[in-house]
C-alpha cells in the first residue's frame, strides 16, 4: 500500500467531508505558488528539487532484463502474462516481505525482495514493459484504512497494475495483496507522473520520520511537480510550513489542496488550526465548524480511535467508540469484527457472536453488490494474484 496523510495530524485524517463554500477568496493576498515552492520561509533559501535525484521508479537493471530474457521472446501475450506470473513467483516476489512504510523503486524491489503495494506494483510493470506488456498503474477504491504513526495518523492507499489487451482476457488487473485478491473493489488507471508523484510523497513521509525537514520537502515539492492535481500533496506541505510556524505559507497550501478538493479533512483541520495559531477566530471558527460537522457523521474516524484504544489495551473505550462508529456507518465489516473481538475480551460472549455474524452478512452482502458493479463496468476485467497462482 502506499502510506498517504499529513505530517503531524504521510499525518491528517483523509476523509470525505459535505461541501460549503468558504468565506474568502481562494488565494486573497496569500503567498504564491512559487513562493510555497522554494521554501525559503522554513529554510531562508530557496530549495532546488534537484537536491535530490530525480527517480525512474520503473527503470530496469541488467539482473531484472535477463530474469524476463526467455520471456520476452514468447509470440503469444496471453502466454508471455502467465509466464512473467510465473516467473515472478518462482523468484520469491510474492510479497511475503510486504511493508507499507518501505517504498522502493522497481531495481530495488528486484533487489531486495520487500516492499509495500506500490513498490511491487512498480517492479511488476517495470518487468511486463521489459516484455512487451501495456501495463499501467491503478488507484483501488478499497475502503479507508488507517495507520497511527508518532502522534500522525495515516491513511493509507491502495495500488495495483494492470494490463491492456491480454488475449481472449481483455484487461487484466495484478494484485500483490492477498487482502484484495478478489478484485471487487472499483479502480481507475493513473499516469506514471500520478505513480511517481505517490512514490516521492512517501519518500517526503519516510524524510519526516527521520526528521528530515529539508528531506521532507524537497521530496514534496518533486511530488507536487509530478501531479499538482493531487490534494494529499499540498496538504501534506502546508503542515510542513505550520510545523515551523509559517502559518500564510501553511494557510495558501491548504487552499491550493480545497482547490483541488473542496471537501479535503486535511486541508480543513489545517485550515483551522493556521487560522486560530493567527488570532483570526472567525475564519477558523468557520472551518472548526466543518471539522465538527464532519466527525459527528464520519464513522471512520471513530473506527480509527477505536483501534488506537484497542491496541492501548483499553477495550471499553475502545467499544464505546466502535459503537459510534457502526451507528453511522453499519456497512464495514471491520467495524463488527472489531465490536466482536471486544466483546469477547470484556466476556460477553452472546453479544460477541451477534458481531461476528453481522461482520460476515455484510462482508457478503458488500462482495456481492460491489461485484455487480464491476461486472456492469468493467466485463472483462479479471485479477491475478501471485498468492493464487
Amino acid at each position: 500500500m502506499s502510506g498517504s496523510g499529513n505530517f503531524g495530524t504521510v499525518g491528517t485524517l483523509l476523509l470525505a467531508l459535505s461541501a460549503c463554500q468558504t468565506p474568502v477568496g481562494l488565494h486573497d493576498g496569500l503567498p504564491p505558488e512559487s513562493e510555497l515552492l522554494s521554501g525559503k520561509a522554513i529554510f531562508g533559501e530557496e530549495v532546488s528539487s534537484s537536491e535530490l535525484p530525480d527517480l525512474d521508479i520503473v527503470a530496469t537493471s541488467d539482473a531484472m532484463r535477463a530474469f524476463v530474457a526467455d520471456v520476452r521472446d514468447v509470440p503469444n501475450e496471453a502466454i508471455r502474462f502467465d509466464r512473467l506470473l510465473d516467473r515472478m513467483r518462482a523468484g520469491g516476489y510474492v510479497p511475503s516481505g510486504y511493508d507499507p512504510y518501505v517504498n522502493l523503486t522497481a531495481r530495488e524491489a528486484f533487489a531486495e525482495k520487500r516492499g509495500n503495494c506500490l513498490s511491487y506494483t512498480n517492479l511488476f510493470i517495470a518487468l511486463a514493459r521489459e516484455t512487451g506488456l501495456d501495463a499501467r498503474y491503478q488507484v483501488v477504491d478499497v475502503p479507508p484504512d488507517y495507520d497511527s504513526i508518532n502522534d500522525m495518523v495515516v491513511l493509507i492507499r491502495h495500488v495495483n497494475a494492470r494490463v491492456e489487451h491480454i488475449p481472449g482476457r481483455g484487461a487484466v488487473s495484478v494484485e500483490f495483496s492477498g487482502e484484495y485478491a478478489s478484485g471487487i473493489h472499483d479502480r481507475r488507471v493513473v499516469d506514471d507522473r500520478f505513480a511517481l508523484g505517490l512514490h516521492y510523497n512517501n519518500l517526503a513521509f519516510s524524510g519526516d520520520r527521520a526528521a528530515n525537514d529539508r528531506s521532507a520537502f524537497v521530496y514534496l515539492r518533486k511530488a507536487i511537480e509530478q501531479a499538482p492535481e493531487h490534494p494529499d500533496f499540498w496538504t501534506n506541505l502546508g503542515v510542513l510550513y505550520a510545523r515551523g510556524g509559517h502559518f500564510e505559507q501553511a494557510i495558501a497550501s491548504y487552499r491550493r489542496a480545497l482547490g483541488r478538493d473542496s471537501n479535503h479533512r486535511g486541508a480543513i483541520r489545517g485550515l483551522a488550526n493556521a487560522y486560530g495559531a493567527l488570532g483570526k477566530a472567525a475564519t477558523a471558527q468557520f472551518y472548526q465548524r466543518r471539522m465538527a460537522h464532519s466527525r459527528t457523521r464520519d464513522a471512520y474516524a471513530y473506527y480509527t480511535l477505536a483501534r488506537r484504544a484497542y491496541l492501548a489495551e483499553a477495550p471499553g473505550e475502545s467499544l464505546e467508540l466502535v459503537s459510534r462508529a457502526i451507528r453511522l456507518h453499519r456497512r464495514d465489516h471491520r467495524f463488527h469484527l472489531l465490536a466482536g473481538e471486544l466483546h469477547t475480551r470484556l466476556g460477553d460472549t452472546v453479544a460477541a457472536n451477534e458481531s461476528f455474524k453481522r461482520a460476515g452478512q455484510v462482508a457478503r452482502s458488500n462482495a456481492s453488490r460491489t461485484r455487480h458493479r464491476l461486472e456492469r463496468h468493467y466485463p472483462r476485467a479479471t485479477v491475478y494474484s501471485l498468492h493464487h497462482l
